[in-house]
């Protein structure tokens, strides 16, 4: 195989795994892990965070992965320049992969929970259940629509209530708010993502908002769900736990959600929604990053 043939194949199967989103989710259990954090509590080992961002790292791949596994009927529709549709990764080296990446889930969950020195497997069990959740999304739920979408947003919310539970016995206020934050924008973004994939959706059966009720629906409850989102930083805003800069950040951040969800409502379209779908992914990177980045400075350097 050609050095550039093999290059190409690297790149479907890093493609597979979805880099933005399974990095997102190892940067926000590390955010919620530091938000967590009591004032007179000392921060874990680099090998701790490092072990429980793999996790959840690992834990999102092994989902993208499978997603597309299962939805290879649908992607010839919607989505025909995806590894799969295209034959640069075969069937069998996908479900390969997909091993592969739930056992390195396993394992990192099993070095986290060594790591934190528990007495039984916390991490470990919480990455197969939230794989199990996610794999049953992906084989029943997803055809059921809205509610297959609220198994995705609790998944990314159970990454803040991880951290709560690691931490202490008691539910942090600010940590389950940007929970809250990444729960309804993830479950806005898997309703708008319908609209963009209505018609190959529509073929497979998926009853989607966009597929039951048209795009204009679609837009209206995505939107709906993206403005809970922006109730939810409301604490942080009002009691930032961090530089007085976060409510201005989280602030911004709030306004082009409500300008992108209006525009989306006004222009229900395929291609404005996937692009507000891919800005709500990109804004969530960077409100975690941030978040991380100041908890950071406060922790080490303050």
């Amino acid at each position: 195989m050609s050095e550039i043939a093999s290059y190409g194949r690297l790149q479907a199967y890093k493609r597979l795994i979805r880099p933005p989103n399974s990095v997102t989710a190892g940067i926000a259990v590390v955010t919620a892990l530091f938000l967590a954090i009591e004032p007179n509590q000392k921060p874990f080992g680099l090998g701790i965070y490092i072990a429980v961002a793999a996790a959840a790292f690992f834990v999102t791949a092994h989902a993208m992965v499978h997603n597309d596994i299962v939805d290879l009927g649908v992607d010839k529709i919607n989505a025909s320049h995806r590894p799969l549709p295209m034959k640069i990764v075969s069937m069998p080296e996908a479900k390969i992969f997909a091993i592969i990446l739930f056992l390195l889930a396993c394992i990192s969950g099993w070095i986290a929970d060594t790591l934190l020195g528990l007495k039984y497997p916390f991490s470990f069990l919480w990455a197969i259940l939230n794989m199990i959740l996610l794999d049953l999304y992906n084989l029943k739920f997803k055809k059921s629509g809205l509610i297959g979408n609220l198994i995705v947003a609790y998944v990314v919310w159970a990454l803040f209530i991880y951290a709560d539970v690691i931490i202490g016995d008691t539910i942090d206020v600010q940590v389950e708010a940007i929970g809250l934050f990444a729960f309804f924008m993830n479950w806005g973004r898997e309703v708008i993502k319908g609209i963009r994939d209505i018609e190959g959706d529509r073929d497979g059966g998926v009853r989607t908002i966009a597929v039951r009720f048209g795009e204009k629906g679609g837009a209206l409850v995505g939107s709906f769900l993206l403005f809970i989102a922006v109730l939810s930083t409301i604490p942080l805003i009002i009691n930032p736990r961090g530089s007085i800069a976060i409510p201005y950040i989280l602030g911004g951040f709030d306004l082009f959600i409500i300008y992108r969800s209006v525009n989306l409502i006004r222009s229900p379209t395929p291609q404005y929604a996937n692009q507000t779908k891919l800005w709500m992914l990109y804004l969530m990177f960077f409100a975690m990053l941030v978040l991380l980045l100041d908890q950071l400075i406060i922790v080490f350097f303050s």
